[in-house]
């Protein structure tokens, strides 16, 4: 099917003075890259608004991303310790699991707002962070609590024979 764009008169040549009103089947090449143009100008302010946008997520995103500290205490012979930032999270919506070498935390919670005007908005925030645990530690004896300030601690002590054998090379 042609369009009324494809019967237009072919104008930017030579040939066209000398011959008179020449149709073509083709579109005026300057048609197609002024359309071309346009488009790639839509899309170039597209996928700047698009960067802003990713900019300012990210930007809260990394204010709101939780802060961790992990040591490994080894002079004093105490063992593993972690402390997880959790405050955005109570604790019924925390789990500390510990699976083979590994201690898993996973904080899951859901949030749901109305505001006056009727709107339904609703937030899902998973945590989820995974430590492995050193062999000279106690897994099995891994304690966790969990502060006033949103602070999550998890320790576990160093393994009773590695405690001896280190009384005994001193």
């Amino acid at each position: 099917m042609l369009c009324r764009m494809h019967l237009a008169p072919f104008a930017s040549s030579a040939l066209a003075t000398r011959l008179g009103t020449v149709r073509t089947l083709w579109p005026h090449a300057e048609t197609i890259f002024t359309e071309l143009q346009q488009e790639m100008e839509k899309a170039r302010e597209f996928m700047s608004s698009f960067e802003q946008l990713l900019t300012s997520q990210g930007a809260t995103a990394m204010e709101q991303a939780p802060k961790t500290s992990t040591t490994l205490t080894q002079g004093s012979g105490e063992g593993f310790s972690i402390c997880q930032d959790v405050k955005n999270f109570t604790p019924e919506e925390l789990s500390v699991k510990v699976v083979g070498r590994k201690v898993v935390l996973v904080g899951q919670k859901e949030t749901q707002n109305v505001d006056e005007k009727g709107s339904f908005s609703y937030k899902y925030e998973v945590l989820k962070r995974e430590w492995d645990v050193p062999e000279e530690v106690d897994a099995e004896a891994l304690t966790c609590s969990l502060s006033k300030e949103g602070q999550l601690r998890i320790e576990a002590p160093r393994l009773a024979l590695e405690r001896e054998e280190q009384k005994f090379i001193y």
